[in-house]
């Protein structure tokens, strides 16, 4: 994800993002958010949701890791978790296996093959970007080029 939507997301939902200043054994939070900037909606729903659910102690849910998994869906690890809070980040990963991780169009689905995209969660469009045009582009129709005609008729 860019850094504008990570620090947009540290800022608002400071508390529960307070492991990404702690250390890389402890907390995958330091390298940010390891997905595309298709799910920033779906992560940003999600932190609000956990944020209204939490109390502002130091015992409540903290986020420790949000990346991909390997069957293409969001991965999100956590600290304290109960099970509201397992339930939403259940609701998140089942919305991510339908959107497009690059572009966030909805329906999107796995993608499978060899390119760039394997193991992604793209849409047609991202895959077809992706991958570049298969087909040759037509060659233009070559037209006679105009000449000027032999008379001008000027009206008065």
């Amino acid at each position: 994800m860019d850094s504008h939507k990570t620090n947009n997301l540290y800022e608002r939902f400071a508390h529960l993002y307070r492991e990404r200043n702690a250390p890389l054994e402890s907390s995958s939070m330091a390298w940010g958010f390891q997905c595309e900037n298709g799910w920033y909606k779906i992560i940003y729903e999600m932190s609000k949701k956990i944020e209204k659910l939490s109390s502002g102690s130091a015992h409540d849910c903290a986020i420790t890791e949000v990346s991909r998994n390997e069957d293409g869906t969001l991965h999100v690890a956590t600290r304290n978790l109960t099970p509201p809070i397992q339930d939403i980040i259940t609701t998140a990963r089942e919305q991510s296996r339908l959107t497009c991780e690059y572009c966030a169009y909805t329906p999107a689905f796995l993608r499978q093959g060899k390119g760039s995209l394997r193991g992604h969660i793209a849409c047609g469009r991202c895959l077809r970007q992706a991958e570049g045009s298969r087909k040759q582009k037509a060659t233009k129709r070559s037209r006679k080029p105009r000449r000027a005609p032999d008379v001008m008729v000027v009206k008065r």
